[in-house]
């Protein structure tokens, strides 16, 4: 088992050491899918702990030899975005957990957010909220000058508050498969932009303001998002279908 854990939670080494052997009959569970994450405490702090789904074999020797597991990846993460002032929860520790000495599990503990997440907001109204999606088109432009680019930006995975004057701050989880890139052309800043919803009318009223923000044609960065979300469906499409015969 191997552990990373920031120093000033040094302290809490035995703690973080025994939830691989805790998590099965621990903690609260806060969501249970492919993955786990849980909700646990330690002394007068909450933390969250997130339990990868274990990968198959290919990935596994990827993960021992050659690429970082997804729980170093988020741990890494946590702390190059602090470094470029973009929120998201701290990265407290990981953990790398090995059988017949090739990567198994991972985990990855970090700070507790109590924002909620964008898509209620978005998504299910009708009358999106037209104020808070601009601010959105703002972030993203921030972000992508900053050189981040989230893997899976949908609106699950940003959280958002509002502060006394009004104003939209957002945090970001579930980072481990983001990218970051010391310049990015227009096409790939617009290419990131399709994974933030499948509503089109926000979608495209979300990719006029960032185009707006950018200098760039609007119709022209609109139709590229479109497109590209099109393609993007597709692919998603042709996948369950070949999963279904397969």
């Amino acid at each position: 088992m191997q552990i990373l854990i920031q120093p000033k939670y040094q302290s809490a080494f035995e703690f973080v050491s025994n939830l691989p052997e805790k998590f099965g009959t621990e903690g609260e569970t806060i969501y249970a899918s492919r993955n786990v994450v849980k909700r646990f405490k330690n002394d007068d702090k909450e933390w969250i702990v997130k339990r990868y789904k274990t990968p198959n074999l290919i990935q596994r020797l990827a993960y021992t030899f050659w690429r970082k597991s997804k729980a170093k990846r988020a741990f890494l993460y946590a702390h190059k975005l602090e470094s470029i002032g973009i929120d998201t929860p701290e990265g407290i520790a990981c953990i790398e957990c090995k059988k017949y000495r090739l990567f198994h599990t991972g985990y990855f503990i970090s700070g507790v957010c109590h924002y909620p997440p964008l898509y209620p907001l978005l998504v299910k109204e009708e009358a999106f909220d037209k104020r808070a999606a601009s601010a959105l088109a703002a972030f993203f432009v921030s972000m992508h000058q900053k050189g981040f680019f989230h893997g899976d930006p949908n609106l699950s995975n940003i959280l958002y508050h509002i502060d006394e004057a009004g104003k939209y701050h957002f945090t970001v989880i579930d980072t481990n498969r983001s990218t970051f890139k010391a310049s990015a052309s227009p096409k790939e800043c617009l290419e990131n932009l399709k994974r933030i919803t499948h509503r089109r009318d926000l979608l495209q009223y979300i990719t006029e303001e960032y185009a707006s923000l950018r200098g760039w044609d609007i119709a022209q960065s609109t139709k590229q998002v479109m497109d590209a979300l099109g393609k993007f469906e597709k692919r998603k499409r042709n996948k369950r279908f070949y999963k279904k015969l397969f």
